[in-house]
């Protein structure tokens, strides 16, 4: 059975709307957001009919014995940094295989497209593992993708995230966010075709981009999907940041392109998705019991007083991770898990004017990634 969560009710959504100052989505007439539901709702009807689908993709869970073996957390730096091979132009990736092999009966059935946030920067690294020099709770999050109007994994869709570390920063952008701005949300493309961005990074503009403060790339990335429309990614469990309850952004790409030095191009092939990622309020208190997340200075926002999670979790939408320790402690790592429905027809816009230095020259990304059974 899908595992979904509601909410519902218009009156919390009401009192919740002052609290979203840090990513807030544009205002909405009445008759905007009841078409915009109505909508939201088609697709769950839609994604439901997948549900057989997502039960026979179901596979083994591999238990924390497994996931020591593997030796994810001692070993992953190392390990991680001997399979993303990217040479030159080269289109072929290598990538360490993902804890599950099939899609999981966990499923954020196309959550609504919400504002992709003022944090975003175009044209990041194409990796697995994002933590960089940060210290913090290793966050392995194990994505599926699964295409509504098929009812199959989607394989080679590119899956990006990124966040806040667990001081509530994020790279490049003010240590001191206060909430920011926000951009409006994607916004739907008669067609898929866009120009590639060239040049240096762009300061400010629409969407609400600030400038850019510093040379900074950690706890952003992406990797493609593999033949079983699954990507692994490894970054850190996620700080909090006034205005804000945790949470990973995500986007997801098809038809993606790769810069010859190992960067998206963001603005290439189709945008999916745009979404966000959020864990239950018993893990958060237990993570940021530890060092360094001790450390935050800044006010905790919890998941019941985030707007932007309502809005995520509305309509028979599901944006929580499915979570587990990787060991015996949370201090050895959290595993999260989820499968995302997408519809791989839609095409949405980055709003987001600044961007990571890219070269000029892009090649169209066909992954070689295998399947791992």
């Amino acid at each position: 059975m899908v595992f979904i969560m509601l909410f519902t009710s218009l009156t919390s959504f009401v009192a919740l709307s002052a609290l979203v100052a840090a990513h807030p989505e544009p205002d909405l007439t009445v008759e905007q957001r009841s078409i915009r539901s109505l909508e939201a709702r088609g697709r769950v009807t839609q994604a439901r009919n997948c549900a057989n689908a997502i039960r026979d993709f179901e596979g083994k869970r591999m238990r924390a014995r497994a996931l020591k073996k593997r030796g994810l957390v001692e070993e992953a730096s190392a390990q991680f940094a001997k399979r993303e091979v990217i040479s030159g132009a080269s289109t072929t990736l290598s990538a360490a295989p993902p804890t599950y092999t099939e899609l999981q009966n966990t499923t954020c059935i196309l959550a609504p497209e919400v504002t992709e946030g003022p944090y975003y920067i175009n044209n990041e690294f194409v990796r697995q593992d994002m933590r960089e020099d940060q210290a913090g709770v290793t966050m392995l999050i194990d994505v599926g993708i699964l295409d509504i109007n098929t009812c199959e994994p989607v394989p080679n869709a590119f899956v990006e995230i990124w966040a806040a570390n667990s001081t509530g920063v994020y790279a490049a952008y003010p240590a001191q966010l206060g909430g920011g701005g926000g951009g409006p949300p994607p916004t739907e493309s008669a067609s898929s075709g866009t120009t590639i961005p060239s040049g240096p990074p762009g300061g400010g503009g629409m969407g609400g981009s600030m400038g850019l403060e510093r040379n900074e790339t950690f706890l952003r990335g992406g990797f493609p999907t593999d033949d079983n429309g699954i990507v692994e990614l490894t970054t850190l469990y996620t700080g909090f940041y006034q205005g804000r309850c945790p949470h990973y952004h995500v986007m997801t790409h098809m038809d993606w392109s790769m810069s010859d030095n190992g960067t998206l191009v963001s603005h290439a092939g189709s945008l999916t998705h745009v979404g966000q990622f959020f864990m239950d309020e018993t893990w958060n208190d237990e993570v940021f019991t530890l060092e360094p997340y001790t450390s935050n200075t800044n006010s905790r926002t919890l998941n019941t007083e985030d707007g932007i999670l309502s809005e995520q979790n509305s309509d028979g939408y599901n944006g929580f991770l499915a979570l587990e320790m990787i060991g015996e402690d949370i201090s050895e790592g959290v595993l999260g898990y989820i499968t995302i429905g997408i519809d791989t027809t839609a095409s949405y816009s980055i709003h987001n004017t600044n961007y990571f230095n890219s070269s000029t020259d892009s090649v169209t990304a066909s992954a070689s990634i295998a399947s791992f059974n």
